[in-house]
């Protein structure tokens, strides 16, 4: 059965349009980021997680197993030791099983 995955769409009744982000020692990284969230289509892949899929992103089609769903990119295992991390922005779209919602 496929199951959605929880994304934080609202803190304290208020939408989320950013998420700290944490320092890491050696790594400058930025506090804060921004990313265009689309939470309908976000619980849409994150129903396929552990499921092969096909996505057509703005650079091609690749296939693979959607082994992970955030809110600003997937991860798309090609093989048992490559992944592909894409951003949801380039997606186009995608192809996996029917869902139904009951």
């Amino acid at each position: 059965m496929l199951q959605p995955i929880v994304q934080p769409a609202y803190i304290n009744q208020m939408p989320s349009p950013t998420t700290p982000v944490y320092s890491v020692p050696a790594l400058p990284q930025p506090t804060q980021y921004m990313a265009p969230f689309d939470p309908v289509y976000i619980d849409h892949l994150s129903r396929h997680q552990g499921q092969q899929i096909s996505v057509m992103t703005t650079a091609g089609k690749v296939e693979g197993l959607l082994s992970g769903v955030a809110v600003d990119h997937i991860q798309l295992n090609i093989s048992k030791t490559r992944a592909l991390h894409i951003r949801i922005s380039q997606i186009v779209y995608f192809e996996g099983l029917p869902i139904t919602y009951r």
